[in-house]
């Protein structure tokens, strides 16, 4: 893959300016937060679709006229890939790894059902997704990347400095999150997930725990049968302090990278904040590393 895309890097204050070619599309260059992204011209929308019904998990694939896959949905679950312009995330501080990519992942307004495509609300959200090019859940979870710090036990409110959800900002943790933390920023504050009642909670332990869209993998022990289900924009769980089962982490499944390596983004003490590099572990799902080995769930949420 990494031989399809041509990139050309420049340092600039630590980021990196990617350039796509694609098909002599000249390329729109949007930088965001060290994360560049690289696009080309959305194609144009489709007259017709067609609706696939696939199993492991129970989903829905949306095809157009020309049966090109534009959006997954899965039963139970908000969290939808759409197909869209091509972006490369990267985060050059921490790894050499890009992550190239035309998925697009946004929240429906209510959890999928089969046969959803019929529904009022359905089409007109569809068509508007697909045409959307505004920051999605994969571009808000890599702008962190530099704006973000860990500090164990700070949320969202500490985090921003203000109020949120109820919960008082610590100033002492002003700018910092912990995984849990992170994940609540992400999917709750920026994307609107709920974050307390019915939503995302506090802790990776609460979260394993907690109802939340759909159980992809479950106790899935780094094997890989479980591990290649996930699809972008899915919370993963880790067990990585030692303990065998109790999860202690999570993070955002990203997709592959350029070499083929599925890579999420997750905010850890080492290097101190969100990243989906390599420094203090590499941030893939198949090699023998401790995330890897420590994956215990996969939720879509």
């Amino acid at each position: 893959m990494r031989t399809a895309v041509l990139l050309t890097t420049l340092a600039v204050s630590g980021a990196a300016v990617v350039h796509l070619a694609l098909s002599g599309d000249a390329p729109a260059r949007a930088r965001d937060s060290q994360v560049v992204v690289a696009s080309r011209a959305v194609h144009p929308p489709a007259t017709s679709y067609s609706y696939v019904r696939l199993d492991n998990p129970p989903r829905t694939e949306v095809l157009d006229q020309n049966d090109k896959l534009v959006a997954t949905l899965t039963d139970g679950a908000r969290s939808t890939v759409l197909s869209g312009p091509i972006r490369t995330f990267t985060d050059p501080a921490r790894t050499a790894a890009v992550i190239p990519t035309e998925t697009w992942v946004r929240f429906t307004p209510q959890p999928w059902h089969a046969g959803d495509e019929k529904a009022d609300w359905f089409r007109p959200w569809l068509t508007h997704a697909l045409a959307d090019t505004s920051a999605d859940l994969l571009a808000v979870a890599t702008q962190y990347v530099t704006g973000a710090r860990f500090a164990f036990d700070a949320d969202v409110a500490d985090f921003l400095g203000q109020e949120w959800q109820q919960r008082n900002p610590r100033m002492d943790k002003l700018g910092r999150l912990d995984s849990a933390g992170y994940a609540r920023l992400v999917y709750g504050y920026r994307m609107g997930y709920p974050g307390d009642a019915g939503g995302l909670p506090r802790s990776p332990a609460e979260i394993a725990n907690a109802k939340l869209g759909t159980v992809i993998a479950d106790k899935a022990t780094g094997a890989a049968s479980a591990r290649f289900l996930a699809q972008p924009g899915d919370l993963l769980l880790f067990a990585v302090d030692g303990k065998a089962t109790a999860v202690d982490h999570v993070g955002i499944y990203l997709g592959a990278d350029d070499s083929g390596h599925p890579r999420f983004i997750a905010c850890r003490g080492t290097p101190d904040g969100p990243t989906f590099g390599d420094v203090g572990g590499a941030s893939v799902l198949d090699d023998n590393g401790p995330y890897a080995a420590g994956l215990r769930g996969i939720r879509r949420l």
